[in-house]
Parts: structure tokens; C-alpha cells; sequence
């Protein structure tokens, strides 16, 4: 749950609507944004932005009250729990260091997990929701993650009603990294990847790509009509009573190579500057 902080800060709660005091609420999880891999805290950096040590994963104090709040934290602590039951996550693990998976080629870094058992529309929410706060806090962080009123508000409506249909609309999919590697955060980013196809030459689909504990969800962002033209089968969260993952080892992931360019750019920088935690942007 968020806590109240000192002092007045009252306003409209942009989830529910209603009048009240913030509360501190986190964007991703606290419980899953880590950074226990690297020494002194998280390292964040960006092009043009001097580098700055974090302490704490991202909140923001003016987006919901206590109200509000509630709805989010009580799909946090659902999901949480479920991510961790069906592995999905690295603090789900325990002792292991690699994921029994399916491979797709064999001796390839990539391969699958087919899940059951869990209710998958409302992990859809969840993740519905991360995206909601994405695209309605002023962190700037979170500016790559940039959505039409019009969609924050049916996200919104969506939340607050508990339904996460339709499936279609900003489409999910989950990637997983099926080898133990560093803890780190990275906030979202925006990017595009290009899509095979029976029909024809391949298409590229842009699309915002969350990380959190060795887990990825990719949102389609396509117009509408393209979205429903595609056979979305298990893959996509929500569509049906089992969920197909696809796996990638950590040492051939897009996370390392990131981690690594990150790392590179700090040491060729100015010196790392302390983040304070409840900067907001302006």
C-alpha cells in the first residue's frame, strides 16, 4: 500500500475520480524492482542525462489517493503472489538457477513454457494497470510510455471495473529469461519488432516493452484493425485458459547487452549523481 506523506497534498485521484490526499504509489512493484546485483543501489542513466543512483523503485505522490491506491495494491499483491507460484519471476525461484523450459532449436538460448491453473485475465489486469501508470504519472522516467487520453481513460475504466477485455486491445505477451542473472531495474521503453507472417513478408508492430525480475511483457501497439487480423492463440495473456511463455537465457537477452551498455556509458561519464526518490518531473 502507498503511505500518506507528511504535510497537505490533496487533488483528484486520476484512477478513481475521487477527492482526497495522495499516497505515495509505486509505478512497478516494490517487491520486484530490484537492484540487489549491483553495489550501492541502481544505477540509472539515459541518453543525454547524467547518470544518478537510485535507492528505491519509482513512485509518484501526486496520481491516486488512498482510494485508488487500494485497487492497485491489491492487484500488486495478487500478482505478485501468482507470478511467484508459476515461476514467472526470478524472487519465485528459490534455490534454482535455471528454468526447466521446452526448447524450441535444440541448443539454443530460446524456448517455451506452457502454463495452466491461474487466471490469466486478471494477471492481464495487472499488467493493464502498470501501463496505466506509466502513462499517467509525470515521472519522467516514464515519457517513452506516451498513450492518447482516450486510452488512459478506457485503461482506467478497465481497472476500476476489474474487466480486462478486449484481450486485443494493447494485446500482451510474456517473455521470460530462463537463466539467473544480475538484478537490475530498467524503466519502460517504446521500440518496435517485426513480426513473421503466413501471408507475406514479415511486419514490424511497435510496441512498450515493461522489465521486472527477470520477466518482460510486451504491449502491441498497432491500430486496431491490424491487431485483430492476427492470430493471438496462447500467447497472449488473457485469450485463453493456459498461457504459452516464451524463454530466453540471460546471457544471449537483450537485458544483458542493455546492462552492459548502461555500465559502459557510467564509466565513461561525469560522476553519479544521488537521486532523489520523489523527484517528479515537470
Amino acid at each position: 500500500m502507498g503511505r500518506k506523506r507528511r504535510g497537505r497534498n490533496r487533488g483528484i485521484c486520476q484512477l478513481t475520480g475521487d477527492e482526497g490526499d495522495f499516497v505515495d504509489s509505486h509505478l512497478l512493484p516494490k517487491a520486484l524492482t530490484k537492484a540487489g546485483g549491483l553495489q550501492n543501489g541502481l544505477i540509472q542513466a539515459g541518453r543525454g542525462r547524467r547518470p544518478e543512483r537510485r535507492h528505491s523503485s519509482w513512485y509518484d505522490n501526486s496520481l491516486v489517493t488512498s482510494k485508488g491506491e487500494k485497487i492497485l495494491a491489491d492487484l500488486d499483491d495478487w500478482a505478485i503472489r501468482e507470478l511467484r507460484c508459476h515461476q514467472l519471476v526470478w524472487s519465485g525461484w528459490g534455490p534454482m538457477h535455471q528454468l526447466k523450459v521446452q526448447s524450441i532449436v535444440p541448443n539454443s538460448p530460446f524456448g517455451i513454457r506452457i502454463l495452466k491453473g491461474a487466471d490469466w485475465k486478471r494477471l492481464r489486469l495487472f499488467f493493464l494497470s502498470l501501463l496505466w501508470r506509466a502513462a499517467a504519472t509525470r515521472r519522467y522516467e516514464f515519457d517513452e510510455i506516451s498513450l492518447e487520453a482516450s486510452d488512459r481513460e478506457m485503461l482506467r475504466d478497465m481497472i476500476v471495473a476489474g474487466n480486462a477485455e478486449p484481450i486485443e486491445y494493447f494485446g500482451l505477451q510474456l517473455i521470460q529469461l530462463s537463466t539467473m542473472g544480475v538484478e537490475h531495474n530498467l524503466t519502460p521503453i517504446a521500440d518496435i519488432k517485426s513480426i513473421g507472417s503466413d501471408l507475406g513478408d514479415p511486419y514490424e508492430v511497435p510496441f512498450f516493452r515493461f522489465y521486472f525480475d527477470g520477466l518482460i511483457a510486451h504491449f502491441d501497439r498497432p491500430p486496431t484493425a491490424e491487431i485483430r487480423q492476427r492470430n493471438m492463440g496462447d500467447l497472449f495473456v488473457g485469450n485463453s485458459e493456459r498461457l504459452v511463455v516464451s524463454t530466453i537465457t540471460y546471457e544471449e537477452s537483450f537485458q544483458l547487452k542493455n546492462l552492459t551498455a548502461l555500465m559502459l556509458s557510467v564509466v565513461n561519464s561525469a560522476p553519479i549523481a544521488e537521486n532523489a526518490d520523489d523527484r517528479l518531473k515537470k
